[in-house]
């Protein structure tokens, strides 16, 4: 499992999820399945942190430099 993008690692969580709500699988598949997903689900935070650090606001210019202020995911 080497996920090279967010959306692929999302799909895969997709699919998985799709699969463990089967009510016939075995419980050794869904284990793995869920071990999988847990590994996705922190690929998924990481990137996500990553994209939201670098993600800035330019706010003003001033003196020739711009002043930026962090990005917090509310939108006014």
């Amino acid at each position: 499992m080497k996920m090279k993008t967010f959306e692929e690692a999302l799909e895969r969580l997709e699919q998985i999820t799709k699969r463990l709500e089967d009510e016939n699988i075995a419980i050794d598949e869904a284990v793995e399945l869920y071990e999988e997903g847990m590994k996705l689900t922190d690929f998924c935070s990481k990137k996500l942190e990553e994209a939201e650090n670098r993600v800035k606001i330019i706010t003003n210019i001033k003196n020739g430099s711009m002043e930026t202020e962090e990005f917090n995911g509310n939108s006014e």
